[in-house]
C-alpha cells in the first residue's frame, strides 16, 4: 500500500530519501556555507549545502594585483573606458554595469 496516495515510485523515492537526510538536521544545520540566508539554508539538503562549500573553498575569488586603475589598463586586465576584459561586463570605476556617460560594455545606452 505505499502507492495508495498516487505518487510514482521514483517521487516516493525521493521522499523517502529526504526524509532520511533530515533525521540529521541539527547536525546539518552547523555546515558553513557563507552568506546564505537561515531559509535558503532550510530548502537545501545537507549534501548539497557541503558540496557548495566544497566548491567555494576549491575556487577562491580572484583579487586583482593592484587598484590602480592605470596600471590595470596598462597590463591589459580593464579596457579604455574601464570595463573588464575578460569576466564580467562590470566597469571597475563606477563599480556599476555603466560607464561615466550611462552605455554599457557595448557601447548601448542602458
Amino acid at each position: 500500500m505505499a502507492n495508495s496516495h498516487g505518487l510514482t515510485p521514483r517521487l516516493v523515492k525521493k521522499q523517502a530519501a529526504a526524509r532520511k537526510l533530515s533525521k540529521g538536521k541539527k547536525k546539518s544545520f552547523l555546515v558553513y556555507t557563507g552568506n546564505e540566508s537561515k531559509e535558503s539554508r532550510y530548502n537545501l539538503s545537507y549534501k548539497k549545502r557541503v558540496r557548495y562549500f566544497q566548491n567555494k573553498q576549491a575556487f577562491p575569488p580572484k583579487k586583482l594585483p593592484t587598484k590602480n586603475i592605470d596600471s590595470l589598463i596598462e597590463q591589459g586586465i580593464l579596457d579604455d573606458r574601464g570595463f573588464f576584459r575578460k569576466g564580467k561586463k562590470k566597469n571597475y570605476i563606477t563599480k556599476r554595469m555603466t560607464d561615466q556617460k550611462g552605455l554599457d560594455f557595448y557601447g548601448l545606452p542602458r
